[in-house]
Formats: C-alpha cells, structure tokens, sequence
C-alpha cells in the first residue's frame, strides 16, 4: 500500500517535467490547459543560401608553345604586359622553309603550264587520257606540297589566341626553343572565374544567372559574380555539383588561384510560412504541426519548402496567422486543451552548409 502511493504521488510531477501542466488537477479536479509555446505564422522574407570553398581561374589560359624548332628571331611582348588578340609574340627562324616554298612554288607552276598543253592535246586526241590524269596527279602533289610548306611557315609564327596578359618568358631572342616546349603562359583574367562546389542536395537548385558574393585571404572586400555554368552530374567521390560564376576584374585584383570563401544565394521568398524545424512531427504519411485553435491542439498536415540550419517553409496545409505549436509536442494528442505560454519571434533564415574543396 505505501509503494502505490508513492506511484501516485510521482506521476504529476513527471508530467509537470514533460514541459506542461497536468491535464486533471490531483484529486479529480477540472481539466488545465498545458503551457505551450507557440509560433504565429506571417509572411516573411527567407534567403535560402550556402556558404562554400572556391578557386579563382583565368577566364581563358593557354601556354605558348611553338611547333617548330628553330632559333628565335623576335619577341613582340613585354612579361606580365597586356597583349591583343592577334597580335605577334614570337617570330621562329623559317629562311629554310621559305626557300623550299620558293622552289616548290617553281615547280608548281611548270606542273600548271604542262597540264594546260597536255589537256590542249587531250582534245585533238594528241595524248592518251591515261597521261593526262598522270599530269594532273603531278600537278596536285606539287600543290599539296607547297600547301604544307605554306603551313609550317604560319608555325614559326606565334600570335595571342585572344587579349590578355603574358606572364614570365622562359626564351630569349636568338635562343633555340625546340617543338612543344612553353614560352610563356597567356592568361585573360577580365573576367575571372570562380570555381566551387556545392552538396548534391543543393544542385538541382544552381542554374544559370545565380548570384554569389566572395571574398578572399587577406581581403576585406567583399566582390560579387553570376553562376554560368553548371556541371550535369554529381562528382560520386564528394558528393558535389561543381559550378563556375564569372566576375567582373577590370583592375586586376582578382589572381587566378586565389582561394575564395563563396557565398550562394539559391533562393529567395518574400512571403514564406517559416516555422523553428523542431515544430514538425515526422510520421508513416509524411509531416506534420500540431495547431493552437479555440484553445485545442489541431493537427495539420503539411509539405515542406525550403530547409535550412534551424527552419522550414511550409508549403501547404496552414496559413498566414495560425499558431503552429513549438513545445511539448510528446505530451500531447489530439484536441489536448493548450494554453500559449510564450510566442516565438520569427527570424530571417539562412543557410550555413559549407563544402570544403
């Protein structure tokens, strides 16, 4: 008999413990409403954005290489000096290749002028036409190499594929460079690059036109640009989606390599039902919140939006100025008497995730 009074005596202090009030009162008394916090539902604004690790990268970069080997007979830039598209860099010695173009150009056209008295000839019978198209087989070898000799001379000249700026020479005038091998490495870095990744879960929502802010080590700046590109597929290793966004970097600032701390601002709602992420109430059929209406406790069944760190959009199922219950959620059932202890103020949510590259 004592050890079942001690029984009842604990159970209204552990439900007390549970976060609310006893729903009858010791002895038999009339129902008390439990004490709950609850959320009020309003219209707010919600960025939906990540934070993430990038590389600075040329917007285009090529190393210049020449593919003939020759002496150097010009250099037409300064290192680390702006260029144009077009413009000559390196010249390589082609005196040998412009005598053998001389000497086939001869030959070609003796091979033209035979061909125009053999086909003269073809057309009083004069010649066989076996021996005609033996000319003209001739006269289009000797074409061909002069084409080619044509080709290797525009080789021993070197021009920017596109504006930009030449780093470091690694040759000299009057120097021998051999096929293949770097002269200097052109880089055009207005605009430059930024490449990064984010989680998997975040991909289907970068596309085209994003905007991001970045800023970098040592830099108190804060610099900006747009999401171009991303990649189809998710890197199975990381499970990341790589994107690149291009900025603006008219004074050069920005060094290609540089390390980026990048901010991605996917989505932004101005009228977003935004609920503290321990409100929902997982189940078998999906999610649920638990309503504060005519004093009761109401369940709704909801859809999700956009998550972040501490909140989630509701997309259905409630309204602007419904009372969603945040506290005692285990203590409480269906049309369980409630009572609002405290309402919890609504805050702008953003996303912390973060990728290391």
């Amino acid at each position: 008999m004592i050890r079942m009074r001690t029984i009842l005596l604990a159970a209204p202090l552990l439900l007390v413990a549970c976060g609310g009030e006893p729903e009858q009162a010791a002895g038999g008394g009339a129902v008390q409403p439990m004490a709950v916090q609850v959320h009020v539902l309003k219209a707010e604004a919600m960025d939906n954005a990540i934070t993430t690790t990038g590389t600075l990268m040329a917007n285009e970069e090529v190393d210049l290489v020449s593919e003939l080997a020759g002496r150097v007979t010009a250099i037409g830039f300064q290192e680390g000096g702006n260029v144009s598209a077009g413009q000559v860099l390196v010249r390589i010695n082609d005196d040998e290749l412009q005598a053998q173009l001389r000497k086939a150009e001869a030959n070609l056209k003796l091979a033209t002028d035979d061909e125009g008295r053999k086909k003269q000839l073809l057309a009083v019978s004069g010649i066989s036409q076996e021996q005609y198209d033996a000319t003209q087989a001739t006269l289009a070898g000797l074409q061909a190499d002069a084409d080619d000799l044509k080709a290797r001379i525009a080789k021993s000249t070197i021009r920017a594929p596109f504006s930009g700026k030449v780093g470091l020479r690694s040759v000299s005038e009057g120097g021998f460079v051999s096929n293949n091998a770097i002269i200097a490495k052109l880089q055009q870095i207005d605009p430059i690059k930024i490449d990064f990744a984010v989680p998997e879960r975040y991909g289907r929502s970068m596309q085209a036109g994003n905007m991001i802010h970045f800023t970098l080590e040592g830099d108190t700046a804060r610099y900006s640009g747009e999401v171009y590109a991303v990649e189809p597929s998710v890197e199975t290793a990381t499970r990341t989606v790589r994107v690149r966004a291009r900025s603006k970097n008219k004074d050069g600032r920005l060094i290609p390599g540089s390390f980026a701390k990048v901010d991605v601002r996917l989505q932004e709602v101005n009228d977003a039902l935004v609920v503290p992420a321990e409100a929902l109430i997982p189940d078998i059929q999906g999610q649920k919140v638990l309503l504060m209406k005519g004093g009761k406790a109401v369940s709704a069944r909801v859809q999700l939006g956009t998550r972040t760190a501490n909140s989630v959009q509701l997309t259905s199922g409630v309204q602007a100025g419904d009372s969603v219950i945040v506290t005692g959620l285990l203590a409480l059932r269906e049309g369980a008497a409630v009572r609002a202890l405290q309402t919890t103020a609504p805050t702008k949510a953003v996303t912390t995730d973060s990728t290391a590259r």
